[in-house]
């Protein structure tokens, strides 16, 4: 955001402060300076109908009223002002306990496009005093990623109540519909966001995974009205994977297929078990979820029945194979990692942090530059430039005695002539609900959720924010850890204590269960699975463990102190790049291009049909077959040529172990 627009916001928010009778359009235009200078009436208003919706969009509540005409024959005069009770943000004070959940739930969104809204409403809350000091710690760090383009779209139609339109591809083919819905509600779980609405074309409700939409968010014109019992977190509940469908039955090869053998248990040979083979059965919610686990592992397991089981997975296997014969596309990957570059100020930050600025040194005159630079998140050399600006600000006159007075003799600052704009803002609509569903979201956490600290934060935001009309019900995000609940707790109290852990692993790359000894230094959720960052005494190095891949957990009684230097910052990757890490160049369809994503590709291009090649850093290529089996074709290996030799052999042999069970007579021909 330009200084310019900033100082023509700025002043136009303090206009309409500073008189209780407003002002109308016309006396504005005459009032502020870059008004005056539109060249054209058209150019004027279209310049101040963007500034009045930049203002609401920040929390600002601007008002539109009719001044009572005259005589019979008048029009009524459009006036425009803002309610300085509506502008302030209430009294607010949180205990310390308080505070930290109200830090960690902005936390949550710190990888996430709501982030910046997060950490504005926390700097808005310290500024306004609401916050105590010394917030304990909690030792868990989960966070949420809104990598999916459509999120933010969907976001301002759900917020602005308007219906969309968009692209989207069926789960189980590559079939693209064009989908009229009518937003609800989004919502994360299971490392996916959702989005929940009306589905006109359909006549009902429906759930739509964002990573399935191909095409941008098309608004369409009218209102949307959100159905009173409907909650998000009810939507996500219906998604629950857990609900049993069927009974699978498979041979394992002995000791191998460990994650298979999780869920699984012993069953009654129909035909006599081929040597070397254990026959198992366990159930199953999604043919197709199934089809893939079963296909990652190869010639180690083969589906026996049911058919369409049987019939999903040797897809796969033929489809990869199919997929590999191919040509590989020609391309050109970039130099170098596309650097997201230096990220404009825009309209939401710039103004909200002056306005912000300005409270601070108000309640604290001759707060300290650098100190509070570094409160601000700022430079010192933007913190002046802001101070800077606020020279030519003021009330409507613009004489010396009406405009802001800022002095910062011997870094000290000094605020005057700003009462105006002294009080906290309110928060705008995004900030607080980035803190109420990321409280919210705490409460499926864990060892947090049953903290009466997150229930008392909530409560006194929500009343704070007036509940946001009821936005806080349709968005949701859940950190479901039902099936590792023991094993994050465990590991919530080994950090706590500094306490050694023994544990039984699987390592999936190699299908192979350890043991370990780890020092749990903290715990974290990141794309809908928890993990620990641990020192792994068998390494002698720090790890990141799933905790979903913990088979069993057991105390040591033994203490470790962190090793010295660590940063106790949350890991901005799940995988920490070495010397001996392995390249890999896949080819990934359109509907799998979030995967380059997911494996933090290093470099990326888009082909002219939508797909996507990535260049990985792996720790160990052994995954790769896995990944190829699993999607049947839309991921195949380009280089290097001998990985591409190796996946291709292992899926010839995955196929071919279906053909020697089917002559054993394990399989009905």
């Amino acid at each position: 955001m330009s200084a310019s627009k900033t100082e023509r916001l700025l002043n136009l928010l303090i206009a309409l402060l500073e008189r209780q009778r407003g002002y109308s359009k016309e006396e504005l235009r005459s009032l502020i300076q870059p008004y005056r200078e539109a060249a054209t009436e058209e150019a004027f208003n279209r310049i101040f109908e963007r500034d009045k919706e930049d203002l609401r969009e920040m929390g600002v509540p601007v008002e539109t009223f009719s001044e009572e005409a005259f005589f019979d024959a008048d029009h009524a005069v459009k006036r425009y002002r803002i309610d300085r009770k509506a502008y302030r943000l209430p009294e607010l004070a949180f205990t310390p306990e308080e505070t930290a959940v109200l830090s960690l739930a902005s936390r949550i969104w710190q990888q996430a496009s709501l982030g910046s809204a997060a950490a504005r409403a926390v700097r808005r809350l310290d500024v306004h005093g609401a916050l105590s000091d010394g917030d304990s710690p909690i030792g868990i760090e989960p966070r949420l990623r809104t990598a999916e383009p459509a999120f933010d779209e969907l976001l301002k139609a759900l917020t602005g109540r308007y219906p969309v339109s968009f692209e989207y591809r069926a789960a189980n083919n590559a079939d693209t519909t064009t989908r009229h819905v009518e937003p609800w509600g989004l919502g994360n779980r299971f490392g996916h966001w959702y989005l929940s609405g009306f589905d006109t074309d359909r006549g009902g409700q429906r759930t739509f995974r964002l990573s399935r939409i191909t095409s941008g968010i098309k608004k369409l014109s009218g209102d949307v009205s959100v159905p009173e019992e409907f909650t998000m977190r009810a939507a996500l509940d219906a998604l629950d994977p857990e609900r049993e469908q069927g009974t699978a039955r498979l041979l394992l090869r002995h000791g191998r297929a460990q994650s298979l053998r999780t869920s699984a248990v012993p069953a009654s040979p129909k035909a006599s078990v081929p040597e070397g083979w254990d026959e198992v059965q366990c159930p199953y919610s999604d043919v197709e979820i199934l089809a893939e686990e079963v296909a990652s592992h190869g010639a180690t397991a083969v589906a026996l029945e049911p058919a369409e089981l049987v019939a999903a997975v040797v897809r796969r296997f033929q489809g990869a194979l199919d997929a590999a014969a191919r040509t590989p596309p020609s391309y050109t990957l970039p130099a170098a990692a596309a650097s997201a570059g230096h990220k404009k100020t825009s309209s939401l930050d710039h103004l909200p942090r002056l306005l912000d600025l300005v409270s601070y040194i108000s309640a604290n005159p001759g707060a300290e530059l650098g100190a509070t630079a570094e409160k601000f998140g700022v430079s010192r050399a933007q913190l002046i430039k802001d101070l800077n600006l606020l020279f030519v600000c003021g009330t409507p006159g613009y004489g010396p005695d009406q405009l802001i007075e800022v002095h910062w003799d011997n870094d000290s600052i000094f605020i005057e002539n700003a009462e105006e704009i002294s009080s906290t803002v309110r928060m705008s609509l995004d900030e607080a609900l980035s803190l109420v569903v990321g409280l919210q979201a705490l409460e499926t956490v864990p060892g947090v959720g049953e903290r009466p600290a997150l229930r008392s934060a909530l409560s006194k935001l929500l009343d704070a924010t007036g509940g946001e009309h009821g936005l806080h019900r349709s968005l949701a995000a859940d950190f479901d850890a039902r099936t590792t609940t023991a094993e994050v707790q465990a590991l919530q109290d080994a950090v706590a204590a500094g306490e050694t852990l023994r544990i039984e692993y699987l390592v999936s790359s190699r299908d192979e269960m350890t043991v370990r000894e780890i020092d749990p230094l903290q715990v974290f959720a990141v794309n809908g699975h928890w993990y620990t960052e641990a020192w792994c005494h068998d390494k002698q190095a720090v790890r990141q463990f799933r905790a979903d891949k913990i088979r069993g957990l057991e105390r040591t009684g033994r203490t470790f102190q962190p090793p010295g230097g660590r940063s106790s910052e949350f890991p901005q990757s799940l995988f920490t790049p070495r010397e001996t890490d392995q390249l890999a160049v896949l080819h990934l369809s359109p509907r799998l291009a979030d995967l380059a994503d997911q494996y933090n590709a290093e470099r990326r291009c888009t082909l002219p049909d939508g797909s996507l090649i990535a260049e990985l850093r792996l720790g160990t290529t052994a995954i790769i077959p896995q990944l190829v089996a699993r999607h049947g074709g839309e991921v195949t290996v380009v280089e290097p040529p001998e990985l591409a030799v190796t996946t291709r052999e292992w899926l010839t042999a995955a196929l071919a172990a279906y053909s020697e069970i089917s002559k054993a007579g394990g399989l009905d021909s």
